[in-house]
């Protein structure tokens, strides 16, 4: 094996050498290449193992009722992302690669939606840093509804970016990047950074999430085309209890939604709305609450047209006063699949939408590249 090795590198060398005196070859050049990258390389490498993993989010999500702020419609299909690569000293680093596959229901063939999956990743027992594209579920942070839609999650399921975490035994701090959009003719150059941040002392809550995006302009844009800049934020307090009288999980925390909302180069184009936002979440055996209550301004002044754009989270933060129940039933819960039914519940001045919703979340692979929690 080893004289085998030692020709191929020098039938490499040899082609270079050929390449650089007379500059043709190069079909020689990039095979010979090709293959010292996808064989010879790795071997040098100590420890290699082969990571995978198997990504699947199935979705029913039908709403009815008032649409003053929201499109009443009917949301489901499948979407599977497989990823296999390659991890070297005892996992610390990897390279994955795979496809993100999206396909609703009823829709013809034309209509499957598939982007790839290409990051590096680096862990160690405190630290972990993504970089590339890959699944949105590898971050730490919830992100809510308010700040990422349900939408956003079945339809835009992958980070193309960085992603910074740091995971201690009573909480987590989390930065990323997403570059949601690259400039051209056509398309205007967009993204969204974020951090979430959560931590617990004995049954004490302090944490904050949010992110700010930027909507720019593409070549060739013309003057009444404006960027657009929205910072939104949520620091927040509260309490935390594992077990709780017949409840195995209780979460009360609540704190300011604030918001800076800016069309550049307009009259009035800038806002700055603020308001308080609370939750509460209870876990019962199988059956899950969620109560969100929120107050204030209208987070979305240019109006629920723009969400996909410059706004991402729940269109209903327009209104100034907002209840979202969310009641769910887990008919299968593990650390490798979930299966929930749930009703939700939108209640604003216009009047009550409601969904009703079922969800399948699984999730296979080899150790260290499954999400660290299945949300």
């Amino acid at each position: 094996m080893k004289s085998v090795l030692i020709n191929i590198f020098m039938q490499i060398k040899r082609d270079l050498s050929g390449l650089i005196r007379q500059k043709s070859h190069h079909l020689s050049f990039i095979l010979h290449s090709s293959f010292f990258i996808l064989f010879l390389l790795p071997l040098s490498l100590s420890a290699q193992q082969v990571e995978w993993n198997v990504d699947a989010l199935g979705f029913f999500d039908n709403s009815e009722g008032d649409h003053t702020l929201r499109r009443t419609q009917t949301y489901a299909g499948l979407g599977v992302s497989p990823e296999v690569g390659l991890s070297w000293n005892n996992r610390q680093h990897a390279i994955m690669g795979g496809a993100n596959l999206i396909t609703s229901w009823g829709a013809n063939e034309d209509a499957l939606k598939a982007r790839a999956l290409v990051y590096y990743q680096y862990q160690s027992p405190k630290f972990r840093f993504l970089m590339g594209s890959f699944m949105r579920e590898k971050l730490l942070g919830d992100y809510p509804e308010y700040l990422l839609s349900d939408t956003i999650r079945y339809y835009r399921p992958v980070v193309q970016g960085m992603a910074w975490q740091y995971v201690a035994d009573n909480g987590h701090f989390e930065a990323f990047l997403d570059w949601t959009s690259a400039i051209s003719k056509k398309d205007r150059e967009q993204f969204m950074a974020g951090i979430s941040t959560k931590w617990q002392f004995q049954h004490f809550l302090l944490g904050a999430e949010g992110y700010y995006y930027h909507y720019a302009l593409h070549h060739g844009s013309t003057d009444d085309e404006h960027i657009h800049d929205y910072l939104i934020a949520h620091p927040f307090i509260g309490i935390g209890y594992e077990r709780l009288s017949f409840l195995d999980a209780l979460e009360l925390k609540g704190g300011l939604l604030a918001a800076f909302d800016r069309e550049r180069g307009i009259e009035k184009g800038s806002h700055t709305p603020i308001g308080f936002l609370g939750e509460l979440s209870a876990t019962w055996k199988r059956l899950q609450l969620k109560q969100t209550i929120y107050a204030g301004g209208n987070m979305q002044q240019f109006g629920n047209a723009h969400l996909g754009q410059y706004y991402w989270g729940d269109t209903y933060t327009q209104a100034p006063f907002y209840s979202r129940t969310d009641f769910r039933y887990r008919f299968i819960s593990n650390y490798f699949v979930n299966v929930y039914a749930g009703v939700i519940v939108n209640a604003t001045r216009y009047g009550i939408n409601h969904h009703q919703v079922i969800t399948l979340r699984l999730n296979l692979g080899s150790k260290n590249f499954k999400p660290i929690s299945l949300k």
